[in-house]
């Protein structure tokens, strides 16, 4: 299929819907054993990205950016270059484990306190009892340690969930992606603490009227440093949007 594109902020970001993301793109790069990076990316990444050029050298590394963010998918219609949908983390997380529930893949879960990730893998393993699990590990490392990812690669996963926030999730994936010959790489920030119940999702209201941010800012008053980065993102892609509207 022919792959588009929608670059915001410099940052390129797959034009695709949820079910033609797993199923055309994603699926058969499993199936054929290409090692594939995925970064699902919101206001907060592309204005961290855009200040710290180390990291958008990762990220533009990356072979697949997805909107994870009601701004994003704001910015693309403000630009004329509307996104699909919105496809975060969290439900691309849901869609990989049903994919490698009915094939049997192999997963590794990497990252969030202990017993957060030891309720994640315990949740995974109940609900997707066709998924080989075959390992999973705190994020409490050290992300410039090779023998845990050596050790990871050895097991040879199909697909490697590493739940270490950015910019930390990224840079290990960039840091150790040649130590594998296979898999798909994501990070999901703090998708194994919804996972474990230890954090709720905002509840499918909060998510239609486009608060899943508010709603996370209510449990977790401490991100409000990083809510920041949305007006500053707002700022900057109707500025954006004055130029191209000029020329």
């Amino acid at each position: 299929m022919t792959e588009k594109f929608v670059e915001i902020l410099s940052i390129p970001f797959i034009d695709s819907n949820m079910d033609e993301f797993v199923n055309k793109i994603i699926y058969p790069r499993i199936m054929n054993q290409d090692k594939t990076f995925v970064v699902t990316a919101n206001p907060e990444i592309v204005e961290y990205a855009n200040e710290h050029q180390d990291y958008k050298d990762i990220i533009l590394s990356a072979d697949y950016i997805t909107p994870d963010g009601v701004g994003i998918i704001m910015a693309s219609k403000w630009l004329n270059q509307p996104l699909q949908e919105r496809i975060t983390g969290f439900d691309l997380m849901n869609q990989l484990f049903q994919v490698a529930d009915r094939k049997a893949l192999k997963i590794y879960l990497l990252g969030a306190e202990e017993d957060v990730i030891e309720a994640a893998a315990l949740k995974v393993k109940r609900q997707y009892p066709g998924i080989e699990l075959v390992g999973y590990h705190h994020g409490y490392i050290d992300i410039k340690d090779t023998s845990l990812a050596m050790s990871i690669a050895e097991l040879e996963p199909d697909i490697i969930l590493t739940a270490l926030g950015f910019p930390r999730q990224e840079k290990w994936v960039s840091k150790h992606y040649p130590l594998f010959k296979k898999g798909v790489f994501m990070g999901v920030g703090g998708s194994f603490d919804v996972l474990a119940g230890k954090v709720n999702r905002a509840p499918v209201f909060w998510q239609k009227m486009r608060l899943e941010w508010l709603y996370r800012l209510i449990q977790q008053p401490s991100r409000w440093k990083r809510m920041l980065a949305l007006p500053k993102f707002v700022f900057k892609v109707k500025r954006l949007r004055k130029k191209v509207q000029r020329s």
